[in-house]
């Protein structure tokens, strides 16, 4: 049943590419939602400088659902709409008023020199997208997005090693809401994701480890985030939110969800805590923004576990960022660090860890197109264990028109555990076990990706390839012993597909730093504009 969903997800995707392809032929471009000109909006909260080149348009263009048959229809006037308190529509500048249709996109790029205050957000970088939105009355609303990477992944390893597999997936599938009161001043999000069901086994992920998987990426939970934030957008001079659910603890990057790379990094249990049940506080002001959480440390067993809210308050975590060229979620460059104390259970012994991470990331608009990327550097060292693990890991990803090439390079080392038995077993461990070793590894990703479309049905086929090398680093466990030989690669290609969204928002903060929501910030909002 599996092959046969993922079969037909695949084909969905080549009907999408075609579909696409002759709607560019026949309109001479596509659709593209993604951009905006910034210098029109809140010019008295921007500072004046010269307006990047973008890379496909100039104007900021807003799609419009007729209430009865949610036809989508282009507006350039929209460039001066600004959300106010508890108003419960938008109001449109430049001389004339329009009502807000029942859907629209909630473009990241309307912040601008406003909202955000810097530069327009880069296209083709996560948080760059329009998203769909609906007005639920009395100055509620909803905006949300959906996606699947529908992929085929192979292991390129010689004859008779266990990673010489050949898989399909339909992998990252996940629907993400944002329910938001008037003024923005409660909002409830959510994430579902549904890999146990599209991939109850894992994906194929060399390196990979966590949660009973290893060599393959573990399904997450169900209920990815469930989030409710309080925010107060003017509080000491800044911005106040406090939040409540499951989701991310204050630690760390951006979930590897929301990056170019469809293989997740080795690094994912070393540089963010996720799905846990959390109480994070997060103070912004100008440039700089601290978060507090406090958190149950223990892991869920599976992707139908919610019993880790027994352990809640057992954890804590921290991080600080200082953005220059901005002060909100758009800002072009962010240097951050963060520190966590994550307490966990195993075999009725609890052990403690602590986490640090430091990275610095850039995404910015330049003449040329745009560039994200990112440098960070993560340890773990476990209670009892003195030489811990850690990691370290640069990715680039470059949009130029409507070409995505991208990069990452790891250095990492992971805990080794005794595998199960019998041919699936190799991948597959106790989640309680006590590691018995632990290797070194080197992962280079290469990939590209085509830009289709973007809001709302965003859709680029893309190829990735993988080049791994694994070292023993301590311990009884030998790579060449286990895998038959050190060196491997691996080949991925698929679609990722976006509904209601162009394409990815990041992931990993909440309130005041939620990025999904950050373009509908009250005007007033002194921790985004820096008053």
């Amino acid at each position: 049943m599996k092959r046969v969903i993922i079969a037909a997800a695949l084909l969905s995707g080549f009907a999408v590419q075609g579909s696409l392809a002759a709607q560019q032929h026949q309109h001479g471009a596509a659709v593209d939602t993604a951009r905006a000109d910034s210098t029109r909006q809140h010019t008295r909260h921007a500072p004046a400088h010269p307006q990047p080149m973008q890379a496909d348009t100039v104007h900021h263009r807003m799609m419009h659902a007729d209430s009865s048959d949610h036809r989508m229809m282009r507006t350039d006037s929209a460039h001066h709409r600004q959300m106010h308190g508890d108003s419960a529509h938008s109001s449109m500048q430049h001389g004339e008023h329009a009502q807000i249709r029942s859907m629209q996109p909630a473009s990241a790029d309307h912040a601008g020199h406003g909202a955000q205050g810097g530069h327009a957000r880069a296209e083709g970088v996560p948080g760059a997208h329009s998203m769909a939105m609906r007005e639920l009355g009395g100055g509620w609303s909803v905006m949300g997005m959906a996606q699947a990477y529908p992929i085929l992944t192979a292991g390129l390893a010689d004859d008779g090693s266990p990673l010489r597999e050949t898989e399909p997936y339909l992998t990252q599938p996940a629907l993400m809401l944002n329910v938001a009161s008037p003024g923005q001043r409660v909002v409830l999000r959510t994430t579902l994701n549904f890999e146990a069901l599209t991939q109850p086994d894992g994906e194929l992920t060399f390196g990979g480890w966590g949660e009973g998987f290893i060599d393959r990426r573990h399904p997450h939970t169900l209920l990815h985030e469930a989030m409710l934030s309080a925010n107060l957008w003017s509080a000491a001079g800044g911005s106040l939110s406090v939040s409540a659910g499951k989701g991310f603890a204050p630690y760390g990057t951006d979930d590897p969800m929301s990056r170019p790379v469809a293989k997740y990094p080795t690094n994912h249990h070393l540089s963010q805590i996720l799905e846990r049940w959390t109480a994070n506080v997060v103070y912004l002001r100008g440039a700089w923004s601290v978060e507090a959480g406090l958190f149950g440390g223990q892991e869920p067993d599976g992707p139908y576990d919610f019993s880790n809210v027994e352990s809640f308050g057992d954890s804590w975590s921290a991080r600080l960022i200082r953005r220059f060229g901005g002060t909100g979620t758009g800002a072009p460059w962010e240097v951050s660090a963060s520190y966590g104390s994550v307490a966990e259970t195993h075999h009725e012994e609890k052990a403690r860890t602590a986490l640090v991470n430091g990275y610095v990331r850039h995404a910015g608009a330049h003449r040329w197109g745009t560039l994200y990327g990112l440098v960070e550097a993560s340890r773990s060292e476990p209670e009892g264990d003195e030489r811990g693990y850690y990691a370290v890991l640069g990715e680039t990803m470059a949009g130029i028109g409507r070409h995505r090439p991208y990069l990452r390079v790891e250095l990492s080392t992971r805990p080794e555990y005794e595998r199960e038995a019998g041919e699936d077993g190799f991948f597959r461990y106790d989640h309680d076990a006590h590691a018995i070793g632990s290797t070194r590894w080197l992962i280079t990703s290469a990939g590209y990706g085509l830009q289709l479309s973007g809001f709302p049905l965003g859709a680029s086929p893309f190829v990735e390839a993988q080049h791994n090398r694994a070292w023993r680093e301590r311990g009884d466990v030998d790579p060449e012993a286990l895998f038959g030989q050190t060196s491997f690669w691996s080949l991925t290609a698929g679609f990722r597909i976006f509904l209601g969204s162009g394409g990815p928002m990041r992931m990993g903060s909440y309130g005041v730093l939620d990025d999904m929501s950050s373009n509908h910030r009250p005007a007033s909002a002194t921790g985004v504009h820096g008053h």
